[in-house]
């Protein structure tokens, strides 16, 4: 063995440790290969960098470009809208149609970009058939997988080898050489997994993760905080808007989706109307429900009981704010007026605005006019303050002037047992979120009017709320509410291709530090909901529109993802997840099809070569707006494009050492003289057990020559030889290492190692044995 032949196998060698192990990177460890061939000389400089030229390389990034075009326009969400209906039927049917759809789609877009295209479809496909993801993420990736060898293009084996073909000068493979065979194989695999794969699945869900839930919702505990909710016959809040409802202000609950007759509506406004019957997913704590859950916590009395009391011991007045008044730049919270003279305001009028709807976030000025009520003894105290002016009494026709939505009354009884006993009115949230005023309270012999905000509840109490006719009607409809399920996978339900969920900063640079999500109408601004706010290493989920922002705080925000996109543009705002921020340009939807149609068509034709069509349609894509320039870098799998671009000087190596003649003489000794069959297969077994756990590419420029050398001696077709390093190549559906599609489904799967094996191993040997008995008729060894 010559010099140069043993330090190109102790390359290999350690190159082959590395990749097994997993110490270095894929891409880091080609490069210490190229690094290494040019250093001893055992390729030129030339040689050395041609792989960063190489056509092969070319096609493989403009074809992450092609995907990520067709991705952004929104096609591959439409493409995977088709398995919905079969939702309803039989597991087989299930599995069939989806490993059919995978695999065709495979024919035509990078396989991992169509296991990710199909992985948010078939986690609804599960979700809607009632089956754990366990049972269909497995089938979705080896369908994957099994097609993706379609076509001379859609796999990286397939581009490498016909590159080799054209580079030895050989007739390369057209694009449609390797349907038959691949057809043969993906009905194999299908009719495998319906007769004896399925029953190798686990059926597991507990240890599945929520794919791109997963760092979120660990951090947020985001499937502990959403739950559902139905709204039943009859209920008040039929007909009613979300912002009316009170769900938001009354118990911190927001609501995430609704499901309508069997359809899910993500990311409801606040003007969406409510119905009857409609099941409301929510996020927040379910403690804020059960407080006004019907059997447990309110009874509701006749406002009779108390309409005398309240006309006895409630009056009405009107003040207007003075000059110098120390209620100027306050609002009615910070005021004191409750809280320090037991008056409650009904209405404020401005000298230049006339009635203010939003009492909670106008600042007093001087001339603001108000009118209030209390007992006589806190109204007389009042007007001897000072801080007001012109202040007296209303009429009896004035008093019946006053809307009565402002007046209207509710007797509620704490019962034993409640979980309000013990808490104070603000606690209750049974004041200004609902827009009503505890008037009074009712206690044994004791009655208290215009009760302090820090009154303490008692099991007992009648509490006299009084506000609109509507108000009253909505917390009755808040009280028939209760939790109807609450469920571990619900959360990966709720992102769709225009919804989304993610994380966002204040920037350095914000003027917003210290103003609360209130006072800046952060859901009217930007049409998103904040759920949770992350503070010093804990998640806030109640009181958020009241708490000051901080620097440091993360908000976490859902919505529709055209909304999340202008939070991005926002100075004030840091997203961290762009993806989850990025709208689909759905106006571009149909360029994008014509684009890559006429890169398929083109190539098919033979009009210009694949990678010079990939490229121009790479290229169209950016100028037709379906792209960004910098979304283009981002879809580009580099450490991918680098491994290959590294890898292939290593080919241009074995032949300069004539080390392919050795590993040729070598199969030839074995198997030569048995036939081309046994050629195929001992060839087709040596390259399917490494692409189990050397990356394809590398495996598939270290096996052309020597398939090609192998030809040659024996005097074969070159082109049947060369198809089989392809196919063998492909066929990694033994370990999750082995194909980034088998990582992509392992944590939604709640996948382990063995699993894999398990499928795997039998699909491998049926790959094997099609292989064997198809090739040679369909690519004559001696032609």
């Amino acid at each position: 063995m010559g010099l140069e032949i043993f330090i190109l196998l102790a390359i290999v060698t350690a190159a082959f440790v590395l990749f097994i192990g997993g110490w270095l990177r894929v891409d880091l460890v080609g490069l210490m290969v190229l690094s290494a061939l040019a250093l001893t000389g055992l390729v030129t400089p030339q040689e050395a960098l041609a792989g960063f030229s190489s056509p092969a390389v070319v096609t493989v990034w403009a074809l992450f470009i092609l995907s990520a075009g067709l991705t952004r326009t929104g096609i591959a969400h439409q493409l995977g809208q088709p398995l919905q209906r079969f939702a309803r039927g039989s597991e087989i049917t299930l599995m069939i149609v989806l490993m059919v759809f995978a695999s065709l789609l495979s024919a035509l877009i990078n396989t991992v970009t169509v296991a990710a295209i199909l992985l948010p479809s078939t986690m609804e496909l599960a979700r809607r058939s009632g089956r754990s993801p366990s049972r269909l993420l497995m089938p979705l990736a080896l369908g994957c997988l099994l097609g993706g060898p379609f076509t001379s293009i859609s796999t990286p084996p397939n581009i490498l080898v016909t590159d080799a073909l054209r580079n030895a000068g050989l007739e390369p493979f057209a694009i449609f050489d390797f349907t038959p065979i691949t057809a043969a194989i993906v009905l194999g695999g299908i009719f495998f997994m319906v007769v004896a794969g399925r029953h190798l699945l686990p059926d597991r869900s507990e240890d599945a993760d929520s794919g791109s839930h997963k760092a979120l919702g660990t951090s947020y505990q985001l499937d502990t905080h959403i739950f559902t909710t139905r709204i039943p016959k009859g209920s008040a809040l039929n007909g009613r808007t979300l912002t009316e409802s009170r769900l938001g202000s009354a118990l911190y609950l927001t609501v995430l989706a609704i499901q309508r007759k069997g359809v899910l509506i993500l990311a409801p406004g606040p003007n969406h109307v409510l119905e009857s019957e409609d099941i409301l997913i929510v996020h927040g704590s379910p403690d804020h429900l059960q407080r006004l859950h019907a059997s447990q916590h309110l009874d509701l009395a006749s406002p009779d009981l108390v309409q005398n009391l309240v006309s006895d011991h409630l009056h009405l007045a009107e003040a207007i704010v003075a000059e110098g008044s120390s209620l100027v730049g306050t609002t009615l919270a910070d005021s004191g007026l409750r809280r320090k003279h037991g008056i409650h305001v009904l209405a404020l009028h401005t000298p230049d605005q006339g009635e203010i709807k939003a009492l909670r976030y106008h600042r007093l000025a001087p001339g603001d006019r108000l009118t209030v009520q209390g007992d006589n003894t806190c109204l007389e105290a009042l007007s001897g303050e000072g801080f007001i002016t012109d202040f007296r009494f209303l009429t009896e026709d004035e008093v019946k002037a006053v809307p009565q939505d402002r007046i209207g009354l509710l007797p509620v009884r704490v019962p034993q047992g409640s979980v309000l006993a013990g808490h104070d009115l603000i606690e209750s949230r049974l004041g200004n979120a609902f827009g009503l005023t505890v008037a009074g309270i009712l206690r044994k012999q004791e009655q208290i009017w215009m009760p302090s905000p820090h009154e303490k509840i008692q099991a007992g109490d009648l509490l006299v709320l009084q506000g609109s006719s509507r108000d009253l009607a909505v917390l009755e409809g808040l009280h028939d509410l209760e939790i109807t399920k609450q469920s571990a996978r619900m959360s990966a339900e709720l992102e769709s291709q225009q919804i989304g969920v993610t994380e966002v900063l204040l920037s350095p640079r914000t003027t917003l530090a210290g103003r609360t999500l209130a006072s800046l109408m952060f859901r009217e601004r930007y049409g998103i909901s904040v759920l949770a706010i992350w503070r010093k290493g804990r998640a806030f989920r109640t009181g958020l529109q009241d708490m000051p922002l901080q620097f440091g705080d993360a908000l976490l925000v859902y919505g529709q993802r055209r909304n999340l996109e202008a939070l991005a543009r926002d100075p004030d705002f840091l997203v961290l997840d762009e993806t989850a921020a990025q709208a689909p340009r759905l106006e571009k939807a149909r360029i994008a099809v014509a684009i890559m149609l006429a890169v398929i068509l083109g190539a098919i034709l033979g009009l210009v070569p694949i990678a010079i069509a990939a490229l121009a349609g790479a290229t169209l894509m950016v100028l037709a707006g379906c792209l960004s320039m910098e979304e283009a870098y981002r879809a580009i799998e580099w450490k991918v494009v680098f491994l290959i671009a590294a890898m292939l000087p290593l080919g241009a190596a074995i032949e300069n050492t004539g080390t392919a003649q050795m590993g040729a003489s070598a199969l030839i000794t074995a198997v030569g003289d048995m036939g081309p069959r046994w050629v195929v297969f001992a060839l087709f077994t040596v390259t399917v057990l490494a692409t189990q756990i050397i990356p394809t590419a590398a495996l598939v420029v270290l096996m052309t020559p020597v398939a090609l050398s192998t030809a040659g001696t024996l005097g074969i077709s070159p082109h049947l030889l060369m198809m089989t390093v392809a196919i063998s190549a492909s066929s990694s559906f033994a370990s999750p290492l082995s194909h980034p599609a088998h990582l992509l489904v392992m944590g939604p799967g709640g996948y382990r190692f063995m699993d894999y094996v398990k499928v795997g191993v039998p699909i491998t040997i049926l790959s094997l044995l099609i292989s064997v008995g198809l090739l040679p008729i369909l690519w004559p060894p001696y032609p």
